[in-house]
């Protein structure tokens, strides 16, 4: 593994751990899925474990900045469950912002144990009030809310780039309508540099959307609030220094990233 120093608040750093070879380990995983793909198309029994939270992404890092921003209203003495975990860059901003607790999730073990590595070396992590205050969790998104239920309790849930694929998105909608359902107050914080599902955030509100009239109809029909509404905010990334991923040298490039704050 190798280090990377990430710049997230004023003066703040976090210094997170990425595969080394990342390029590798992806061109690896994508002969595999073809390979599986050409000889089963239809039916795949075990999913293979993707590598892409094996380093950092801009969505990342524009979460750990937003959380900055309204941490006081978002973060302070607060329960986070961050979903697709990676590396740990919101992890640890999250976790340096004086929440109540963190849990990070994922479904790959070994990103698990990198961001464990990052958030144990995190000086500002090492203080007795800090101590423990992040913990793991492996997390399938695929999995139901009976076999795997998202970590409770959770006022404020962080999804960094996991919208890379169309799957993953409806799941990411699922979960975040999982997360309103058992708690209507909490704040939800959505970041992406991919834009590869233009339709998301018509899914996501729907979602929601049905959580809110769920409600109701289980109350009888007594007056609730309305449902909240997602909506990007859109930005640009100036020089985001990061790995290849498909190639070995880092990149460093602008990118367009959008990020939406529910319950805010």
């Amino acid at each position: 593994m190798i280090s990377r120093t990430i710049p997230v608040f004023p003066n703040a750093s976090v210094t997170v751990w990425e595969w080394k070879n990342s390029a590798t380990v992806v061109n690896a995983y994508w002969e595999a899925q073809g390979r599986v793909l050409a000889t089963s198309p239809f039916h795949q029994t075990t999913p293979m474990l993707d590598p892409f939270g094996l380093v950092s992404w801009p969505g990342s890092v524009l979460a750990a900045r937003e959380l900055y921003t309204h941490a006081e209203t978002a973060v302070v003495d607060r329960s986070v469950v961050v979903l697709g975990a990676g590396v740990g860059v919101e992890t640890q901003a999250a976790a340096m912002l004086r929440p109540k607790s963190v849990v990070a999730t994922d479904i790959h073990p070994t990103t698990l144990q990198q961001l464990a590595l990052g958030v144990s070396r995190n000086e500002q992590l090492m203080s007795a009030s800090s101590t423990g205050i992040v913990r793991t969790a492996i997390l399938d998104l695929f999995g139901t809310q009976q076999e795997q239920p998202l970590p409770s309790p959770c006022d404020l849930l962080v999804v960094a780039d996991v919208l890379y694929s169309e799957q993953l998105a409806k799941q990411v909608c699922v979960r975040c309508a999982e997360a309103l359902d058992a708690n209507p107050k909490i704040r939800i914080l959505i970041t992406d540099s991919q834009r590869f599902v233009p339709d998301f955030i018509e899914e996501l509100n729907e979602a929601l959307a049905n959580v809110v009239s769920s409600s109701r109809t289980q109350a009888g029909g007594s007056r609730r609030e309305e449902p909240p509404l997602a909506v990007w905010k859109v930005e640009t990334m100036k020089s985001f220094e990061g790995s290849g991923v498909i190639i070995e040298e880092d990149q460093t490039y602008d990118v367009t990233v959008q990020s939406l704050w529910i319950g805010l």
